[in-house]
């Protein structure tokens, strides 16, 4: 059986086997990547239920106690000021545990749906982009475990950190 659906990008009718259903294909007409949608049927669906006010109001205060801390572990070991890069010298001893902290900002602000704030992480993240990718892999591998990320569902921190890994690649 297979899956029929139009590109997101040209709006060509496609088809795809089942099995690639959830994931992202490429278009045999434009060439661009686009998502496959679930067969009907198999298709998770979630009970979804509005925020807690006062959850929000403490997940968005962790998120803040999180940047500040990142701040002052900045500024403590002079690795950069505020918005500035990291110096080239000082990145060739960075490993990807010194940027496990933007990546969990990351994670928070794009669940927090802080799409400027997220972005912002990418940009400090891209001029050291192996290690970074190092970083997000090590989260998506499960050898990083981070209470913060916790409130945030399985399936849609991974979407996160995957988005993350290709916006750096």
């Amino acid at each position: 059986m297979t899956i029929s659906f139009n590109c997101e990008h040209c709006g060509k009718k496609v088809q795809a086997p089942d099995s690639a259903g959830g994931r992202r294909g490429k278009c045999p007409f434009c060439k661009l990547e686009c998502y496959i949608p679930a067969p009907i049927g198999d298709e998770e669906v979630y009970d979804l239920v509005a925020p807690d006010a006062g959850e929000e109001a403490r997940a968005r205060a962790e998120a803040e106690a999180l940047r500040q801390q990142e701040m002052d572990l900045l500024s403590a070991t002079g690795a950069r000021e505020a918005g500035r890069p990291v110096p080239f010298e000082d990145r060739r001893n960075l490993k990807p545990e010194d940027l496990y902290h933007l990546v969990v900002n990351y994670c928070l602000d794009m669940s927090g749906s802080n799409i400027e704030r997220a972005e912002t992480h990418v940009d400090k993240l891209a001029p050291v982009r192996r290690t970074a990718c190092v970083a997000v892999d090590d989260f998506l591998a499960g050898k990083v475990i981070e209470p913060a990320l916790d409130k945030i569902p399985t399936k849609l921190l991974q979407g996160f950190l995957q988005q993350l890994k290709k916006k750096l690649s």
